[in-house]
Parts: C-alpha cells; structure tokens; sequence
C-alpha cells in the first residue's frame, strides 16, 4: 500500500515499488492454498497428547491451541494452518 501511494505520488519508481513488495514478509504458505480446519486442529493437538481442548484461535498462519494433558497439565500448541506441522508449544511446570 506505501508502494503504491509513494508511486502515484511519484516520489518511487517501479522498480522501488517492486523492490519494497518482494522485501516484505511472506506467510508460509501459498495464500491461495487451504487451512486446515478447526476440526482437523483438534484432531492433531489430540494425537499429541491434549486429552482436553480449552482454547483454540486462528492466528493469520497458525492455529494456537490451549489444553490440558493427562494428570491435568496445561499444554499450549501451535499448530501451522495450512499443512498442520507441529510449530511451536510447552507444557507448564
């Protein structure tokens, strides 16, 4: 959006507006590719121990997850949207 509104003001170039676009930061995954549901988010953080689903968001590429595990621990989950790896969580102490 700077790009274009420094081009129409003509203070940058195509090129500088081309050069900004490609510098900035790129999700993961494709935009036109497929999310993984919410459904499919429980299912995963199930397969990786939550026995017990308190939280669920999604968050641009990512699904975050809070739960508990067998015994009762609090476990958070960060899931990527679109194929579903496993990008980040802990356990509490």
């Amino acid at each position: 959006m700077l790009a274009a509104l420094l081009l129409a003001a003509g203070l940058a170039g195509p090129a500088s507006a081309s050069a900004w676009a490609d510098s900035q930061p790129q999700t993961p995954a494709a935009a036109t590719k497929q999310r993984i549901t919410e459904a499919q988010a429980r299912s995963i953080a199930f397969r990786h121990g939550l026995v017990h689903v308190e939280e669920i968001a999604l968050a641009d590429w990512r699904w975050e997850i809070a739960g508990r595990a067998q015994g009762g621990v609090e476990v958070t989950l960060d899931l990527n949207a679109y194929d579903g790896s496993v990008i980040g969580g802990a356990a509490a102490p």
